[in-house]
């Protein structure tokens, strides 16, 4: 087995560069690289994958680093974008690649390198003569990042990026000895830029080379890692350790398969098995559960991970009242809320304003059919008044209508 294979049978290799060139890459035991964007003071499980790509880097002996982009971050990647980025200012960008490097530190454990030392002291004039003369106008036109942005508009900012994240690459093949970038699939003309540069620099005998990481989609289309809410960030102060766990247990079993091969470290062998066993069962929803539980315990720790099993077993059998009140918050965090103002409502009004009903009449129809449960009580007539005083430490009050649809109330 080899970094190329085991990123094959997994289905995360999706496109790429001179295949001879990446073969030294294996032999030698190369160093490569994965941009990541300070965009915000956190990653997110989207970039889970990344993480993940960079420890097989070092499983198979090879040296990994992890690039922030402190100063392309300034400009905005146009990649998948129709409309100009709203650009991070420099107080922003500094803090969120702080407190990222401290989460690829820990989730990678690899060198972290903020290309804001390439570009921080690099003049206007440097850059133009420097970086500029390397790719020729028509050659940027041509990538699809920046020819799809041409009728909806594009600054020259944002046009100028494919620039710098190429440089990124041929500095530090210059100076790091990197020969290889990985980034997602749309980063393929990045990518690929770099790679002219390192050539317009190097001549053709370089040992520069590129691959490009499929991006993991839901059966719908959809992003994962992403909700109504946003993303699911790594880090715990914008995403409790239980949205986290409830988001990866919802998982559907057309999906489950492909997260493992995806999100885990686990081997072929053992998602097989895993699958297997949750094929022959599958309403104890074992992929989901062995999913969630490598997940939660690999960012937040095992002590986390046994804390939201508690929350979601006692929520399972109703008992909120025997969580603590912290346990709540994280319980009932995610749900829709509704923040009350008054002291006290009739079922149906609450159903109303909480958005659990579209109308009264169908809150009174789902009270008359037994389908409305206050704090885990059957609520048995429409003339049902909740109160704040009955609320669980007079702070929430948690409503469940049906069998899966939970809505909380705050005091």
């Amino acid at each position: 087995m080899s970094f190329i294979l085991e990123l094959k049978w997994r289905g995360l290799l999706k496109n790429a560069t001179n295949e001879d060139k990446i073969n030294i890459f294996e032999q030698k035991r190369g160093t490569a690289y994965i941009g990541f964007d300070p965009s915000a003071d956190s990653l997110h499980l989207g970039n889970y994958v990344m993480i993940l790509v960079l420890r097989y880097l070092k499983k198979f002996n090879h040296k990994a680093i992890a690039v922030i982009g402190g100063a392309t971050g300034q400009v905005g990647d146009p990649s998948g974008k129709k409309t100009e980025r709203t650009m991070l200012d420099v107080h922003n960008a500094k803090n969120n690649a702080a407190a990222i490097k401290k989460q690829l530190i820990k989730y990678a454990d690899v060198e972290v390198f903020n290309n804001i030392e390439i570009y921080g002291k690099m003049s206007v004039l440097e850059f133009l003569r420097n970086v500029g003369k390397l790719i020729n106008v028509n050659y940027l036109l041509e990538k699809d990042i920046i020819k799809s942005r041409i009728d909806f508009g594009i600054s020259y900012t944002e046009f100028s990026y494919n620039l710098m994240q190429g440089y990124d690459f041929a500095w530090l093949y210059a100076n790091k000895s990197v020969s290889m970038q990985i980034g997602g699939s749309d980063q393929w003309g990045n990518i690929t830029t770099g790679i002219e540069m390192i050539r317009k620099l190097y001549g053709d005998q370089n040992n520069a080379c590129g691959l490009t990481i499929s991006l993991l989609t839901k059966t719908d289309g959809t992003k994962f890692g992403k909700t109504e809410g946003g993303a699911i960030y790594l880090d715990k102060n914008r995403t409790t350790p239980f949205a986290m766990y409830q988001f990866l247990l919802n998982q559907t079993d057309a999906d489950v398969g492909k997260m493992l091969k995806f999100l885990t470290m686990l081997s072929e062998k053992q998602i097989k098995d895993v699958m297997d066993e949750h094929i022959h069962e599958p309403s104890k929803r074992i992929a989901q559960m062995k999913l969630t539980q490598i997940i939660v315990t690999d960012i937040h720790g095992e002590v986390e991970y046994q804390r939201c099993l508690k929350i979601s077993n006692t929520l399972f059998k109703g008992n909120v009242e025997n969580l603590s009140l912290d346990e709540i918050k994280d319980a009932l965090s995610s749900l829709p809320s509704f923040k009350a103002t008054e002291s006290a409502y009739n079922i149906v009004d609450l159903l109303v304003s909480c958005k659990a009903c579209p109308s009264k009449s169908e809150a009174r129809k789902l009270v008359e059919a037994n389908a409305i449960y206050v704090n885990n009580q059957l609520i048995k007539s429409i003339d049902t008044i909740i109160k704040k005083s009955d609320a669980l430490h007079r702070n929430f009050t948690y409503i469940k209508k049906g069998k899966k649809n939970y809505f909380l109330v705050q005091w």
